[in-house]
């Protein structure tokens, strides 16, 4: 799953690279960046390039977000990287659109892990990576400011164990935990940012 995300996201940007050095020009304000609120994104940034391709209303769309959480003895790391092409269906980059991307959630936590043979505890960690093909519906308004909203639906490649696991004096324990992520499920997405 490592090599076919290093795939798609290598993919992604080179055709970025290629329409942005592309002799014919795209739209007015191509390029935006922005912030998006919701799920599965929770909060991150948004960079979104309109590319001169299908007169003007295929666009390169990538959203990360990075989260780092502690409480007490757990230390929760959520990240989400997704890369997008998006095909805007009445004008150039703005308006109602659809997309279809691929996207990776990670979740590394550390936690203490109770061990049965002798009551004592020892930290432990696991390190989750859920890879997901999406398929999504938006909107985006404005010109220079903008708004967007995106609806749509993740379907999970992979199925994760939500298991912390610890070792000690060479004996291994795991312990399960609830995990509000679980992978696949629904997009709901809104945010705003600039196009320049």
């Amino acid at each position: 799953m490592r090599n076919l995300f290093l795939k798609f996201s290598l993919i992604g940007i080179l055709l970025l690279i290629l329409a942005m050095n592309s002799n014919v020009s795209g739209q007015e304000r191509p390029v935006s960046i922005g912030l998006k609120i919701g799920y599965p994104q929770v909060v991150g940034l948004n960079l979104e390039y309109v590319t001169p391709l299908m007169s003007k209303r295929l666009a390169a769309d990538i959203d990360f977000s990075y989260l780092p959480l502690s409480s007490n003895s757990t230390t929760v790391t959520y990240s989400n990287f997704g890369i997008f092409a998006d095909y805007y269906f009445f004008k150039e980059g703005r308006g109602f659109y659809g997309g279809f991307g691929y996207s990776r959630m990670g979740l590394d936590v550390t936690k203490n892990v109770t061990f049965t043979s002798d009551g004592t505890t020892q930290k432990g960690a696991a390190n989750i990576g859920i890879n997901s093909l999406n398929l999504k519906v938006g909107g985006k308004y404005g010109k220079l400011f903008f708004f967007r909203w995106e609806l749509g639906w993740s379907l999970a490649m992979n199925n994760p164990v939500f298991e912390v696991t610890a070792v000690k004096n060479g004996v291994t324990q795991n312990e399960s935990f609830n995990s509000p992520i679980k992978g696949g499920g629904p997009i709901a997405n809104i945010g705003f940012g600039f196009a320049f």
